[in-house]
């Protein structure tokens, strides 16, 4: 619920009818409906339920995403070294 909705519903509803829990404001459900602010709040609900909607489809694709660069990074993934044979080292006195 934005802020402004807030001052909205604490203009219109008393005092009595709301109260400040430890979530927030709460508002009776019998009050509301008399002053004819559900519509707002449920344009509020809806409009919170498509950004919802919206960012799940957004973290779907990038795990999607990180998925595919991750199988990505593993096929270009150099093998590792083969250990190079140990070379014995010729001293100078000694004939190649």
């Amino acid at each position: 619920m934005t802020k402004l909705t807030l001052r909205e519903a604490s203009r219109l509803i008393s005092t009595s009818a709301m109260t400040k829990g430890t979530s927030g404001y709460q508002f009776e459900a019998a009050e509301l409906q008399t002053r004819n602010i559900a519509p707002v709040l449920e344009a509020e609900i809806a409009a919170v339920r498509a950004v919802s909607e919206l960012l799940r489809a957004q973290l779907t694709d990038t795990r999607k995403e990180c998925e595919r660069w991750r199988q990505e990074a593993e096929r270009l993934a150099l093998p590792p070294r083969a250990p190079e044979p140990l070379r014995r080292r010729r001293l100078w006195w000694q004939p190649a």
